[in-house]
């Protein structure tokens, strides 16, 4: 029998998959995911998706009713949201709330709430940098900081401790998942190829040169299970990026030679309004390449290109409270675009 369960809240989205994976795979874990639509196939040793309305009190509580003693639970769930602006408050609330009241009993021991960037405000400009945990808040609203709030509050007079992550944007082989930087711009590659065009930085000048970070999901999912293991991270909130910083302006001429394409230069383009009538043109790409035929829209988010690559200042976020406390795992950002690359070339999602 396991001496830990974990239900994990959007178990199948880009926060918690690999930690899924990484828990399954540690003795002594076992995993219950909460999501609404539970992924085909036999699940992994372990592991146990129920299908749950997050937005339904009693829907989660009959889904972790047969979880058993649930010890830890992981929130990586998200109320729907636009790219870019400011999002739902009281909906992201809720579906905390309506998680955190159905597994708080006495045989919980830790709660982790998987954050992210926009809590030093990232999405609405410059920010000071690197960002440390404790940084004074931005103006209201941040659903965040209303979350993070609520489980302070009912942490009170518990046994229980909790943690929070904060990534930058994640990044991964995720085939079922559009919103990916690395399939997203393997897309856009393949356009350009196609249309015998340079391979241009649609995002904005500012963007090109400054000081980006991403997160790999693995790394995020080393970082959380590093949290559950470490009594003196209890009760911090910590940031979790691959450990390293690029420019695209360096990175994108290597992602050029990748794709055999001139690099180009920077031209910004509204991807979202651009794409809008290339359809045809992935059809025939799909073709050509034998590739899993699919919209485009199931493997490439242009809204989310246009805000990603469109963020005029340095995304960059001080390690130095997880390095203090031992946390050491790096990813190289580079290595890792072309990993991820070449996962979506062999399955035949990229050409």
């Amino acid at each position: 029998m396991a001496d830990r369960i974990a239900v994990i809240a959007g178990a199948t989205g880009a926060a918690a998959c690999r930690l899924v994976e990484l828990l399954a795979a540690t003795p002594g874990w076992q995993v219950v995911g909460l999501c609404r639509n539970p992924p085909a196939g036999a699940p992994l040793a372990n592991v146990r998706y129920i299908a749950t309305d997050l937005t339904s009190a009693a829907s989660v509580q009959v889904a972790v009713a047969r979880a058993g003693a649930v010890t830890h639970m992981v929130y990586a769930a998200r109320a729907p949201f636009g790219e870019g602006g400011v999002e739902d408050v009281p909906g992201n609330v809720a579906l905390l709330e309506n998680v955190l009241a159905a597994v708080d009993t006495p045989a919980l021991q830790h709660v982790h709430l998987v954050e992210g960037g926009k809590w030093y405000g990232m999405h609405l400009g410059p920010f000071p940098t690197p960002a440390e945990e404790d940084d004074p808040r931005h103006l209201p609203p941040n659903f965040y900081y209303d979350q993070q709030d609520l489980i302070t509050a009912r942490k009170k007079g518990k046994s229980w401790v909790w943690t929070a992550s904060r990534p930058s944007f994640i990044v991964d082989f995720a085939p079922q998942r559009a919103r990916n930087m690395i399939s997203t711009i393997g897309v856009y590659a393949a356009m350009c190829r196609e249309l015998n065009t340079d391979f241009n930085f649609p995002g904005r000048a500012g963007s090109y040169h400054s000081l980006v970070e991403l997160t790999d999901a693995t790394q995020l999912a080393r970082s959380i299970l590093w949290m559950f293991n470490t009594p003196a991270a209890g009760d911090q909130a910590f940031n979790v990026t691959n450990g390293d910083l690029f420019r695209w302006s360096r990175l994108w001429p290597r992602l050029a030679a990748y794709f055999g394409l001139n690099p180009g230069t920077v031209r910004t383009l509204p991807m979202e309004r651009w794409m809008a009538d290339k359809e045809p043109v992935w059809e025939r790409i799909c073709e050509k390449y034998q590739l899993v035929r699919q919209p485009m829209g199931d493997v490439a988010r242009w809204d989310f290109a246009d805000f990603s690559l469109g963020l005029a200042h340095d995304l960059c976020s001080s390690m130095n409270r997880a390095r203090r406390l031992g946390f050491y795992d790096l990813e190289d950002t580079e290595q890792m675009f072309i990993r991820h690359l070449e996962a979506y070339r062999a399955a035949r999602i990229l050409p």
